[in-house]
């Protein structure tokens, strides 16, 4: 792997550490429309400005998208950007599982 493909997947596994963020992200996968910030509350142990401070760190590092009307947000998990992210560390590993089993 490259230096900026692990950079960036540490960041993602960075975000992704935190168990109320992992818990949004969680949530943002059983929904098929964009959520507000107050729907995602109920899924953390935080509040609202505490989940408000997570999502805003899950969309910095493109896991979530956001769409803005007025002053309201609403988020949407990046399904294939997390996919494929993680995709190239579980392919990395069974990889070198293999490598070594040969």
């Amino acid at each position: 792997m490259d230096t900026e493909t692990v950079e960036n997947l540490a960041g993602l596994l960075k975000a992704l550490g935190e168990v109320n963020r992992l818990s949004l992200v969680c949530r943002l996968c059983d929904c098929n429309t964009p959520q507000n910030a107050m729907c995602l509350c109920e899924c953390c142990s935080v509040d609202a400005s505490g989940v408000s401070r997570h999502l805003k760190l899950l969309s910095k590092e493109g896991i979530v998208s956001v769409e803005k009307r007025g002053r309201e947000r609403s988020y949407s998990l990046n399904r294939s950007y997390v996919a494929s992210q993680l995709r190239v560390l579980a392919d990395k590993i069974e990889w070198t599982e293999n490598e070594e089993a040969s």
